[in-house]
């Protein structure tokens, strides 16, 4: 293991590259070039040890080889980054994995699962979260160019509709399913508007008593806030906050219910969220008891109130 360590010293002259010398050296076992090497650093995969298992990770990662080589340890990878028992193991897999994302697709909707999960450390998210990102624009660079289908028919569309879709809603429809999509919005567009029947002191209509009390406690405090609009925080990304603090960059968002589908709708927030490297602040109904309290200790990180909490 540490005679592989070689492979790795770095180049003066060319920042993130390795010296010739360095690949020139004798390795052990007969390597002679980076793919034997990577296919040996494959097998500690396996090890024991967790910290083994970490830098031959990282290690493989820092590779970045080139198809068909990655193909042979990306499963291993993927099994590591969703099962280790070890999270920096996890995350250390994650990382990897983005460096070859032509090569994990197969594996996109496990690294999802893993950036969804609330139980796993905020660092093993994140970088699964990357991992994430890393596949899918790879994906999409790579179909953007070659084929473009609409999304829910799948027939081909043209630049036109392409671009015109991905910019409405992040995703390609032909006009057909484009015209849908725009009168199912609108459909739910209503429905939003027709739940907003609650207004706070300074006149914001709001659909829950919750959104209410959250609302009030911001004008307050003369924080200003924008109520229930859609922004692009990444790419195609768009997102539908409660609310977004535009001074502090912040974005808050009350989750008033508890079904599959709703917390579905919730875990992919949080995953565009954490993609995008957004400041959020999530509070529910289950907080009702001391909903503000509660608020203004997760906002204090961001926010320096008057009375200093």
């Amino acid at each position: 293991m540490l005679a592989l360590s070689r492979l790795f010293d770095p180049d003066p002259e060319r920042p993130g590259l390795y010296s010739a010398e360095a690949l020139s050296r004798p390795l052990p076992n007969g390597l002679t070039s980076r793919v034997l090497a990577a296919r040996e650093l494959a097998k500690y995969l396996d090890s024991s040890f967790a910290d083994v298992r970490r830098l031959a990770a990282s290690a493989l990662g820092k590779m970045a080889l080139e198809k068909p080589s990655a193909t042979m340890f990306v499963p291993k990878l993927a099994e590591l980054v969703k099962a280790d028992a070890h999270p920096q193991v996890r995350q250390y897999a994650a990382k990897a994995i983005a460096r070859y994302p032509k090569d994990a697709f197969l594996f996109l909707d496990d690294f999802k699962d893993v950036a969804r999960d609330e139980t796993a450390p905020g660092y093993v998210r994140s970088a699964a979260a990357e991992a994430v990102a890393a596949i899918q624009k790879e994906y999409r660079a790579h179909f953007a160019v070659t084929h473009r289908w609409c999304t829910r028919c799948k027939r081909i569309i043209d630049e036109e509709q392409f671009e015109d879709s991905i910019e409405r809603w992040g995703r390609p429809y032909c006009r057909h399913c484009l015209d849908e999509r725009e009168l199912e919005n609108h459909d739910f567009e209503s429905t939003v508007e027709a739940a907003k029947r609650r207004r706070t002191e300074g006149g914001t209509a709001v659909q829950s008593y919750g959104e209410k009390r959250i609302a009030e406690f911001l004008e307050a405090e003369k924080i200003e806030y924008v109520y229930d609009e859609r922004y692009r925080i990444s790419g195609a990304d768009m997102i539908r906050p409660d609310f977004y603090l535009p001074e502090f960059d912040v974005y808050i968002e009350y989750y008033g219910m508890d079904t599959p589908e709703y917390n579905e709708n919730r875990r992919r927030k949080h995953v565009l969220y954490q993609r995008a490297a957004k400041k959020l602040i999530s509070v529910s109904f289950l907080d009702d008891a001391d909903l503000i309290g509660i608020l203004k200790a997760k906002l204090s990180r961001y926010i320096r109130f008057a009375d200093g909490r």
